[in-house]
C-alpha cells in the first residue's frame, strides 16, 4: 500500500514539474504574446487588415523593454508583429525559435496595423488577439499561463469571463513529501532536467561574450572578484540571464513559465554541484526537489507577480535544493528558505530587461550563501518579520504580501515605465 501511494505521489509531482519545465526561445512574456498572435494568424482567412491586442498589466510590464529573438527592435507591438510574421505556433513556447531576417521585415510592415491596450480588469496572465481581414475576424485568448490558449474563435464573439485555474492540490504537501519524491523517482524520468542543465549552460556560455559577461571577467582580472563557489555560481547564472534578456536566439529550459526562473533554479544547483564535484544523479535529484518546492511557492505567488520570483521562488527553491544535495535535514531546508525570505522578500519585478541579470546574480549568490549558512546552523528566526516556523505559513504570508499588500505596486511600476 505504501509503495502504491508513493508511486501515485511521484507520478503526480513529476507530471506537475514536466508541465512547467519546457524549452522557450526568448523571454516568456513576449513568447506568450507571439504564440497567441501566431495562433490567431493560423486560423484567419484572408490577409490581415487590423490587429487588436489586450493584455493584463503584468504581461504588459514584462514585454515592454526586453529583447525579442530575431529582431533588434523592442516593445509589445513588435512582440505581436514577430509572432504574426514568423511565429511557429506548433512549437509552443519555442514559437520564436525559427524567426529569420525575412520575418523581421514582414514584422516591420505589420506594425502600423497593430493596436495594443492594457486590460486592467484581468488579474490572471491574460492576452487576447483579434485579427481582422476582408473575409474573417478571429479572436484568440490566453488565460492563466503563458501557453494556455483557452479560446480560438471566429466572429461574432461572446464576452469572455476569466476562468479560475487555482489548483490547491499541492497545499497538503510537506518538505518530507518532496524529499521522498526526489529520493525515489526513477532517475531515467529526470532526463528532461539533464537536458535543461545542458541547455541553460549553453546560453550562459553565450552570455560570457556579451557586456555583462565581459564586465564580470574584467572585474575578476582586476582582482575585485575572487575565485569562489558563490561568485562562480553568480557568474554562470547571470551571464545566462543577460543573454536571454538581450534576445539571444538560443532556447532556455524554463520553470513555471519563466526562463529566468529556470536559469536561477537549474543553474544554481547545477553550478554548485559542478564546483563541489557532486555526482550527476545527486544533482538531478536535487533539481527535482527544488522544482517541487518551486511549484509550491508559485502556487501562493501566482504566475506573474509584483515580486521578483527569481528571488522568492526559484532562488529560494534552488537554495533548498543545495541543502538537500549536500545532505541537509528537513529543518535545514526550512532554515535556508527563511534565510532567503528574511533578506530579499521585497525585491520588486519592474519588467523584463537585461537588468534582470543583476537580480539573478543577487538571488543566486544569496541562495548559495543561505544554504551554506543553514547547513552550518545559522538561520533567520521564524519570529522575524513575515517569516514563519512551517512551510505553509511561510508561503501564505509571502502570498499575502505579493497579492494583497503590494497589489497597487504593479500599476505604479507600469505608470513609471510608460512615462519613460
Amino acid at each position: 500500500m505504501k509503495e502504491r501511494c508513493l508511486k501515485i505521489m511521484n507520478d503526480f509531482l513529476l507530471k506537475k514539474i514536466k508541465d512547467v519545465v519546457v524549452p522557450a526561445t526568448g523571454c516568456t512574456e513576449p513568447v506568450a504574446i507571439a504564440l497567441n498572435a501566431a495562433t490567431a494568424r493560423d486560423n484567419l482567412k484572408g490577409k490581415i487588415k487590423a490587429v487588436h491586442v489586450k493584455m493584463d498589466i503584468c504581461l504588459l510590464k514584462n514585454a515592454m523593454g526586453v529583447g525579442i529573438p530575431g529582431v533588434p527592435e523592442r516593445g509589445v507591438a513588435m512582440c505581436v508583429a514577430v509572432g504574426l510574421a514568423g511565429g511557429d505556433a506548433s512549437r509552443g513556447m519555442d514559437v520564436l525559435g525559427s524567426v529569420t531576417e525575412a520575418h523581421h521585415q514582414q514584422a516591420l510592415d505589420l506594425l502600423p496595423l497593430i493596436e495594443v491596450k492594457m486590460d486592467d480588469t484581468r488579474t490572471n496572465l491574460y492576452v487576447e488577439t483579434t485579427l481582422e481581414s476582408d473575409e474573417d475576424t478571429v479572436r484568440v485568448i490566453t488565460d492563466g499561463n503563458h501557453d494556455r490558449i483557452v479560446a480560438v474563435e471566429h466572429a461574432p464573439f461572446e464576452p469572455y469571463v476569466s476562468q479560475n485555474f487555482t489548483d490547491n492540490s499541492l497545499e497538503s504537501y510537506t518538505i518530507e513529501d518532496f524529499r521522498r519524491f526526489a529520493d525515489t523517482v526513477e532517475l531515467e524520468k529526470l532526463d528532461f532536467l539533464k537536458e535543461g542543465v545542458e541547455m541553460n549552460f549553453a546560453i550562459s556560455k553565450a552570455g560570457e561574450t556579451l557586456p555583462w559577461g565581459k564586465s564580470m571577467e574584467t572585474l575578476a582580472e582586476k582582482g575585485y572578484m575572487g575565485d569562489s563557489l558563490l561568485l562562480n555560481v553568480q557568474r554562470i547564472t547571470s551571464c545566462a540571464s543577460f543573454a536571454r534578456m538581450s534576445g539571444v536566439q538560443l532556447p532556455v529550459m524554463t520553470t513555471t513559465g519563466s526562463g529566468n526562473q529556470g536559469i536561477t533554479l537549474i543553474l544554481t544547483v547545477a553550478a554548485t554541484a559542478m564546483e563541489l564535484g557532486v555526482e550527476e544523479e545527486k544533482m538531478l535529484r536535487a533539481i527535482a526537489f527544488a522544482q517541487a518546492i518551486n511549484l509550491y511557492a508559485k502556487h501562493y505567488l501566482g504566475t506573474l507577480s509584483c515580486l521578483c520570483s527569481c528571488s522568492v521562488a526559484s532562488g529560494l527553491s534552488a537554495s533548498a535544493g543545495i541543502v538537500y544535495m549536500l545532505g541537509g535535514s528537513n529543518q535545514q531546508v526550512l532554515d535556508t528558505m527563511r534565510n532567503v525570505l528574511g533578506s530579499i522578500s521585497g525585491m520588486i519585478c519592474d519588467g523584463a530587461k537585461e537588468g534582470c541579470a543583476s537580480k539573478v546574480c543577487l538571488s543566486t549568490g544569496l541562495s548559495v550563501m543561505s544554504a551554506m549558512m543553514a547547513l552550518n546552523g545559522m538561520n533567520t528566526k521564524p519570529a522575524d518579520g513575515i517569516l514563519a516556523d512551517n512551510l505553509k505559513d511561510l508561503f501564505t504570508n509571502l502570498g499575502n504580501i505579493a497579492n494583497v499588500g503590494m497589489a497597487p505596486a504593479n500599476a505604479a511600476i507600469v505608470d513609471i515605465m510608460l512615462k519613460k
